[in-house]
């Protein structure tokens, strides 16, 4: 029996340390994509504004 109890707690003292791990990867990772996708958004915005300023420019 005694040869048997090791690998399990082994396995279990494992995944208590992975669980952790795994989630602030997974934190990490939303928080990266979510920066990007603002990024993106800002982005996005400054263009729309050069254009605005562009036509304006054009117009005059």
């Amino acid at each position: 029996m005694g040869r048997v109890v090791v690998p399990v707690l082994f396995l279990v003292v494992l995944l208590v340390l992975l669980v952790p791990v795994v989630l602030l990867f997974r934190l990490v990772v939303f928080e990266l994509v979510v920066f990007e996708l603002l990024l993106l958004l800002v982005l996005v915005l400054r263009l729309l504004v050069q254009l605005k300023l562009w036509t304006r420019s054009i117009r005059l």
